[in-house]
């Protein structure tokens, strides 16, 4: 399965999309505003008219890391 990193363009958008997502896709919140969806959550922002950055591209591994890396640098 692909991943995407994506951040919204505004809190209003943000709150909206995460909030119907999470009903429909895992989604990975991490720091900066920045999360990390499916590849077909991507398409239903863009049925929803919900404005996104694409940050990049990711795989599993990806994800696994992201969320390694996020929780080692917790305090």
């Amino acid at each position: 399965m692909k991943f995407a990193k994506i951040r919204f363009e505004t809190r209003a958008e943000r709150v909206r999309a995460v909030e119907a997502l999470m009903h429909r896709a895992k989604v990975v919140a991490l720091k900066g505003g920045i999360f990390i969806v499916p590849d077909l959550a991507l398409e239903w922002l863009n049925t929803q008219k919900i404005a996104y950055t694409l940050l990049e591209k990711v795989n599993q591994d990806d994800v696994i890391q992201a969320l390694r890396n996020t929780v080692a640098h917790t305090v």
